[in-house]
């Protein structure tokens, strides 16, 4: 990871990752829309994507820290935001991950062989409903993306970008 006294801005990278064809599982691009308004300094970027695959890996290098915006199954009441990082998810037994959590590991990991691993910081919404064909979210998971953005934006205060 970049950083130091005297280093320019470190460069951000907003990712919203999921499924916009099944239901909840959309969560976390409709948040980057949702974000689409906001006025974010140019070492910022906020990016979708349906998956995190391996074409991310020269985007990762670029980049000083991550913020994923997903859901993400932890048997909880629909509508619950986590916050954690992927080591976390190494060692959390009672979180059960989607498909695009693991394979964000993958590509971390991958990232990190072939120039270096941003910090990455997960913020995710339990959603109700994964497998039904809808654009639309369900309520309960609709009603925290204002939550959430919030959450976003205190990350990037906490680190003086915001």
């Amino acid at each position: 990871m970049r950083g130091g006294g005297n280093a320019p801005p470190r460069n951000v990278l907003i990712l919203g990752v999921g499924n916009l064809l099944l239901t909840d599982d959309g969560f976390g691009v409709h948040c980057i829309n949702a974000m689409r308004e906001i006025q974010f300094p140019p070492n910022v970027t906020v990016m979708e994507s349906g998956t995190v695959g391996h074409q991310l890996v020269p985007t990762l290098n670029e980049i000083d820290l991550l913020i994923v915006v997903d859901a993400i199954e932890a048997g909880d009441t629909p509508g619950s935001i986590f916050r954690f990082t992927p080591e976390d998810l190494q060692f959390k037994s009672g979180i059960k991950s989607s498909l695009h959590q693991l394979s964000l590991i993958d590509v971390l990991q991958m990232a990190e062989m072939t120039g270096s691993r941003p910090e990455t910081i997960i913020i995710a919404v339990q959603p109700r409903d994964v497998k039904s064909c809808s654009m639309e979210l369900n309520e309960e998971v609709k009603a925290v993306i204002p939550r959430v953005i919030e959450l976003v934006l205190e990350e990037l205060k906490k680190r003086g970008m915001c």
